[in-house]
């Protein structure tokens, strides 16, 4: 079965040629063409448009127009510019069965974007659903690792410590695939099995995913052409990345770290995403006060910039700041796109092709370059599911 692959600059939509159209609902396509970083609003779950090959046809592609960043590779990081009160939310360490869904319907009814970054041993027969709910609700998803070890950047030597983290967030976009094609929990556990070759009740080890991830990707490649997936095609593209605990950029092993998973990074063809403030739900004896949680996330709404939140903050606390934020006119929940394209001047699809062609040195990068050149990793922040 022939698949047609339409990317904008913010989705990318898989549909087989000749079927009807998704029917999951996604974002509807906005135009890349434009440099204005705050025309954007949150965007409410839409059908996908009738035409939207026309639609997708007529956007313009915008070439990036920015270098990676001094400080590290391509992405955004505490020290950069950022208008006062505009905001990029992002939650990590999901699925939870019980958080995530809490902070989703939060976020639907304040009608806010935000972005997830999922650890990848979260993702199960129990939380895919709540995947697809994120694609499905116009939320992005990114990549926080598999195991969540903050000592990513001391495994061994260099090179072995590159391959690691390559595997890390390899293996957590394979495994958001899996969630997203998954149409029940036992086919999400038996394309678990095919790709992995394990069973999915028990974690991978990051001994296991160091050394086989590119095995893995390979069977991953197999299983999307049985599910009608031309080579080059993915149920989703994850461009964003984000180490656990920050990584080297906030603290362990420094400008050796750095250099390390910039390396990997650059490898991966993904953008880092730290942050400029966060909500305080991870510091120790504080982390369940109210008080301190609002007061942190008032502040660095107010100042601006991408703010990080866990799926298991305080219920209470969450809701009343995102209350709060929504009712300040002075404020502005933004998409992670936006960001990308007021700080490089271009479209999530310009740098993520950018990024993957600069990758494509390394024929295994992604697992699906090597398969055709002529026809890049679509890239994007949205997808519709398959029917």
């Amino acid at each position: 079965m022939l698949l047609l692959t339409v990317v904008t600059g913010c989705q990318t939509l898989a549909a087989p040629v000749g079927s009807a159209a998704p029917t999951s609902p996604v974002e509807t396509a906005r135009s890349s063409g434009s440099n204005a970083f705050f025309e954007a609003t949150p965007v409410e779950a839409t059908s996908a448009p009738e035409d939207l090959t026309t639609q997708i046809a007529e956007t313009p592609v915008v070439p990036c127009a920015t270098a990676a960043d001094k400080k590290g590779y391509y992405g955004f990081y505490s020290s950069d510019a950022w208008d006062q009160g505009h905001v990029v939310l992002t939650f990590d360490d999901g699925p939870h069965p019980t958080a995530t869904p809490r902070v989703l319907d939060l976020l639907a009814k304040e009608k806010m974007q935000a972005t997830f970054f999922l650890i990848g041993r979260n993702i199960n027969r129990d939380t895919y659903p709540l995947v697809q709910r994120m694609v499905a609700e116009g939320h992005t998803i990114g990549s926080h690792s598999y195991t969540h070890d903050v000592k990513l950047t001391n495994v061994s030597t260099p090179a072995a410590t590159v391959e690691a983290i390559r595997g890390q967030h390899e293996i957590t976009s394979i495994m958001i695939d899996l969630a997203l094609l998954a149409h029940s929990a036992d086919d999400f556990d038996a394309s678990f099995r095919q790709v992995f070759q394990r069973d999915p009740a028990v974690w991978l080890t990051g001994t296991q995913i160091r050394s086989e991830w590119r095995a893995d990707l390979s069977r991953h490649q197999e299983l999307l052409a049985s599910r009608g997936f031309a080579a080059g095609a993915r149920p989703y593209s994850v461009l964003y990345s984000r180490p656990p605990g920050g990584g080297p950029y906030v603290e362990h092993d420094g400008a050796a770290g750095i250099k390390i998973y910039d390396e990997a990074l650059e490898k991966l063809g993904m953008m880092n995403v730290l942050w400029h403030g966060a909500s305080g739900d991870t510091v120790p004896g504080q982390r369940s006060d109210y008080g301190f949680l609002t007061a942190n996330m008032e502040k660095y709404a107010k100042h601006g910039g991408v703010i990080l939140i866990h799926d298991y903050i305080r219920a209470d606390a969450l809701t009343a700041s995102l209350d709060k934020i929504s009712k300040d006119a002075s404020l502005q929940v933004i998409a992670m796109s936006d960001a990308v394209q007021h700080k490089y001047a271009c479209s999530t699809q310009a740098i993520g092709l950018e990024l993957t062609n600069a990758a494509a040195a390394d024929v295994l990068t992604r697992g699906f370059l090597a398969l055709e050149p002529s026809a890049p990793r679509p890239v994007g922040d949205r997808v519709a599911l398959l029917p």
